[in-house]
């Protein structure tokens, strides 16, 4: 179930949380772009998280070109977050510049969302899809300037202060007769907005989107962008959401790109992807069951 927050006006704050970043050091082999208990990754088609690399402080994905992604973000707090995602510099929901003020994805406490691509209505996206830099959404709306990183700011939720018992307290027969007479139609679920969608399905076919004005990068500009792929239904519905601060709790981020963009930037590809790599990583003594499993068709 994925849900969009509707942007709401700050209450009056005068103290503003500043943008923290990940204070400790980035692993070179198999990293999380993670703050506190937001984390990011990009899922490939079958479900896995992509390989992803550690090199100057920041988290390296790699991609192949034709490759269809997800961004999955996940929530391990005991409160609601939106999450203001970016691709290529484009915000992932109206596909324009992206800011703090656009609006996010509502992620449930201990939850997580995994957005498929660029939406194009409250029922569909345009899927993510790794191209070169010149087919990339980014360079056809205008600017490849930010090809190569997503981004996700974390805004924290404005919860209100509990509201007072009623003086005298109402006798327990009344509370009874209330709930009778009036039912819990909207108990727990106020600034929601009606019911929830189905889950999003796995249906795809071609992009019906509008096309775009197309300001084509350099041909001779290697590695990879995201294109405005094929249309997917992804719904969504709008809820209610009143962010703590107008500054997010803290930004991720993480760059991709082919292996030779990634070599170009001295990342190290034997780190977490090959034999090499696990071999040197293998453990002598791993936890196990109390005898020896047989293999399959062992007797």
């Amino acid at each position: 179930m994925i849900r969009l927050c509707s942007a709401l006006a700050l209450s009056s704050i005068t103290a503003l949380v500043a943008c923290t970043n990940t204070a400790h050091a980035i692993a070179p082999c198999n990293p999380v772009a993670a703050d506190g208990p937001v984390s990011v990754d990009v899922v490939g088609e079958g479900g896995s998280s992509l390989d992803t690399f550690g090199k100057r402080g920041q988290v390296w994905v790699l991609g192949r070109y034709g490759e269809r992604y997800s961004i999955r973000v996940r929530n391990r707090s005991a409160e609601r977050v939106e999450a203001v995602v970016s691709v290529d510099g484009l915000d992932a929901i109206d596909g324009k510049p992206a800011s703090f003020q656009k609006r996010g994805y509502l992620i449930q406490p201990w939850g997580e969302v995994v957005i498929d691509g660029f939406r194009v209505s409250n029922a569909d996206v345009a899927t993510f899809r790794f191209a070169s830099v010149r087919d990339s959404y980014a360079a056809k709306t205008g600017s490849a300037r930010n090809v190569g990183v997503i981004g996700v700011a974390v805004f924290r939720e404005q919860v209100p202060p509990p509201s007072p018992r009623p003086w005298p307290i109402e006798p327990e027969s009344d509370l009874r007769r209330d709930n009778r007479d009036y039912g819990d139609s909207d108990f727990g679920h106020r600034g929601e907005g009606g019911a929830a969608p189905a889950p999003a399905g796995p249906a795809e076919g071609k992009s019906d989107a509008a096309p775009h004005s197309a300001e084509k990068a350099p041909t001779s500009r290697p590695g990879l962008g995201t294109e405005f792929g094929e249309r997917r239904h992804a719904p969504v519905r709008q809820v209610a959401f009143e962010r703590r601060s107008s500054r997010p709790t803290s930004t991720l981020s993480l760059r991709y790109d082919d292996a030779r963009g990634l070599e170009a930037q001295g990342v190290d590809l034997s780190c977490g992807s090959n034999d090499a790599w696990r071999r040197r990583t293998a453990q002598p003594f791993a936890e196990g069951g109390s005898y020896a499993a047989p293999p399959p068709g062992w007797e």
